[in-house]
């Protein structure tokens, strides 16, 4: 093998391995929402962004310790503070459409949901987040 030939398959196996690299990086990103990842206040939304969910799915949030919160709106509906389930051991807020609620079964395509939110030490400073997914049937 010549000095040329040797360096043509190095250099092509190098390719080949940037390649791969390249590749492995780009898929290996996880799907964690980057709006919760670089939230101190939320942990979890229910259901995460961009899911495909039924009509009697609940829509919630799971917050940080020390962190509460309600959910304000589903779709174009304001929700009832009375009609949201408030976990205070799961620290979660969490709202199930059923009869005789706000809503008694989530309208089909795409919906948002908005919560408010804030540290108990300063529950003054509020933020509010509001996230999309899409209801089938």
């Amino acid at each position: 093998m010549t000095h040329r030939n040797s360096i043509i398959i190095c250099s092509l196996l190098a390719l080949g391995i940037g390649v791969l690299v390249v590749a492995a990086l780009i898929t290996d990103g996880d799907d964690s929402d980057v709006v919760l990842t670089s939230n101190p206040g939320i942990i979890e939304l229910i259901p995460a962004r961009g899911d495909e969910v039924i009509a009697q799915t609940n829509v919630g949030v799971i917050f940080s310790p020390t962190w509460k919160g309600e959910i304000i709106s589903i779709g174009d509906t304001q929700i009832p503070l009375d009609q949201q389930k408030v976990e205070p051991a799961l620290n979660s807020v969490v709202f199930r459409p059923e009869g005789g609620k706000a809503i008694e079964r989530l309208p089909a395509g795409n919906i948002c949901a908005s919560v408010v939110y804030w540290d108990v030490q300063t529950p003054s400073r509020r933020s509010n987040l509001t996230w999309c997914f899409r209801v089938i049937g």
